[in-house]
């Protein structure tokens, strides 16, 4: 903001001083004006010298004139501001001195104190105490040249000089009281600066939580809300104020029964649409007066739950992988002794297929130690920039030369063939060979296997999305909760591990990996996947 500097470093805002400034001229206009019609209507003790009596008029008229031709001056800001200030008052010190040697009217004089005060006010400083000087000088001169032309007495002298301490007296104590206004005011501005610093950083620090954060009126009004709610209520919605009706009416409910009782602080809400998530929402009054709301703190369960169980996992995944080091060797001396034991040309055909199936058994149980150990010591991802579809091209190009996936028919429908992507090419890689085994090995058995991955883009959200989508019988809706479960498979040979680590490294990468239920027959996974700036 412009700010004008006032007498020994004092500030007082731009807009403010010249508002100052313009009520001041409009006092003086008024004043001059009642002069004028004090003069015309005979109010005015006419003076004993007639040489004087043409004096009055023309000076109550130059005073008004002058001060009407300062109007556009002063509310157009057409000359610098200390300029202005300093020719009204010494103008009115002039003009009133005149008007007092005019009419023998000792009590025009009072009429100083008003413009002494004004400018303290509007120059604080030593400019104060200058202009009660110079009133003080212009007032003793006229008297004392009174008093030798004969109109005054001499103890009008005493009086001209209480006029004068007067006058100094308003002039300092004005000052003073701009110096402490002025204090106050840059007190108040700083303040006011730090607060809406403090503002600013609550509400990034706001926005940037996981948590959703709502702060809403007894009226149900929504004075705040950040991203991490708005994602939970499943909404892209306008900005604050809005109704908590609105957004949900659920959440709305219980926030009026909570404020009847507030006995209990959290409730459950389930979510009341497709997009949004089951939460819980503890509530918490804030404020006071008729500032006073309530916070509202919105726990997504999916991601509590995912917490909760990632905690578990990394107590697990410790402990698991310090067994799984202490398995493998027993392991790898186990196949080796089968191995030899399957080269004996002694062998019998029956003990040979025994041997065969404690290899692999041993293969089976070294492919979960190897899952574990992934889990362990998981790598960070590399992220590259790439175009989605050309790259997915030379994958599946490699993908149809695996012997394993011959007889899968994959078809792309990736329409966007400039469209780039942020990720892992290597984690991405591994997300979709499991993937297509999945469906390799879940898809119908009578006839062609058929996998669909089709593409698309979220511009509004910044991700691209793929659908690994096969014709196979689904997956059983009980089976669904429980399909991101490490160790959790329906199959004799798997492990249980893939899916897991696959959303593992989709999230990683800043995307993420669902089941999508629904749609044509055969089970479908979205992968999302950041779009490069």
């Amino acid at each position: 903001m412009p700010m004008l500097v006032h007498g020994r470093g004092r500030h007082r805002s731009d807009h403010d001083s010249w508002n100052s400034l313009r009520l001041f001229l409009s006092y003086r206009l008024g004043l001059s004006l009642l002069l004028v019609l004090m003069y015309v209507f005979g109010a005015v003790v006419q003076p004993a010298d007639p040489e004087l009596a043409a004096l009055f008029p023309a000076t109550a008229f130059a005073l008004l004139t002058v001060n009407l031709l300062l109007v556009p001056l002063t509310f157009f800001q057409a000359m610098p501001f200390r300029r202005l200030v300093v020719g009204m008052v010494l103008l009115d010190i002039v003009a009133f001195t005149l008007l007092m040697h005019a009419s023998a009217d000792r009590g025009i004089s009072l009429l100083m104190i008003p413009s002494i005060a004004g400018a303290s006010l509007l120059l604080p400083g030593i400019i104060a105490p200058f202009f009660a000087a110079v009133a003080t000088l212009a007032i003793l001169g006229e008297t004392a040249w009174g008093i030798w032309l004969g109109r005054y007495e001499l103890p009008q002298l005493t009086q001209a000089g209480l006029q004068s301490l007067i006058l100094f007296a308003v002039a300092l104590l004005a000052a003073k009281l701009a110096r402490k206004a002025d204090t106050s005011e840059a007190l108040a501005r700083q303040r006011d600066r730090d607060l809406a610093s403090l503002t600013e950083l609550n509400t990034r620090i706001v926005e940037q939580i996981d948590t959703g954060v709502i702060v809403a009126g007894d009226n149900g009004r929504v004075w705040l809300i950040n991203q991490a709610a708005w994602q939970i209520l499943g909404l892209s919605g306008p900005r604050p104020p809005l109704q908590l009706q609105a957004l949900c009416p659920g959440l709305h409910a219980s926030l009026s029964r909570w404020l009847l009782r507030q006995d209990r602080d959290t409730t459950f809400i389930k979510a009341e649409r497709p997009s949004a998530a089951d939460f819980e929402a503890r509530f918490v009054r804030v404020g006071s007066g008729a500032q006073q709301a309530t916070l509202i703190f919105m726990t997504d369960m999916n991601v509590r739950a995912r917490q909760l169980q990632d905690i578990k996992l990394a107590a697990l995944g410790r402990l698991t992988a310090s067994i799984a080091h202490e398995i493998r060797n027993p392991l790898g001396a186990i196949d080796h002794a089968a191995q030899l034991l399957g080269e004996s040309d002694a062998l019998p055909p029956a003990d040979a297929r025994l041997v065969e199936i404690i290899r692999n058994n041993t293969r089976r149980v070294n492919a979960i130690i190897e899952n574990v150990l992934s889990l362990s010591r998981r790598k960070t991802p590399h992220v590259q920039v790439f175009a989605l579809r050309p790259w997915l091209e030379r994958l599946l190009q490699e993908y149809r030369n695996q012997p394993v996936l011959k007889d899968m028919d994959i078809r792309l429908d990736v329409p966007d063939s400039k469209q780039k992507v942020a990720f892992d090419p290597d984690q991405l890689h591994q997300v979709l060979w499991n993937l297509l085994m999945n469906a390799h090995h879940h898809a119908r058995r009578d006839g062609e296997v058929v996998v669909h991955i089709r593409g698309g883009m979220e511009p509004e959200t910044r991700y691209a999305w793929l659908e690994i989508q096969d014709n196979g019988q689904g997956i059983p809706a009980e089976d669904v909760e429980r399909l991101f479960e490490p160790f959790f498979t329906t199959g004799r040979r798997t492990t249980g591990l893939g899916l897991y680590i696959a959303r593992e490294l989709c999230e990683s990468n800043g995307g993420s990996l669902e089941y999508v239920p629904g749609g044509e027959g055969g089970a479908r996974f979205r992968i999302r996947l950041p779009i490069a700036a």
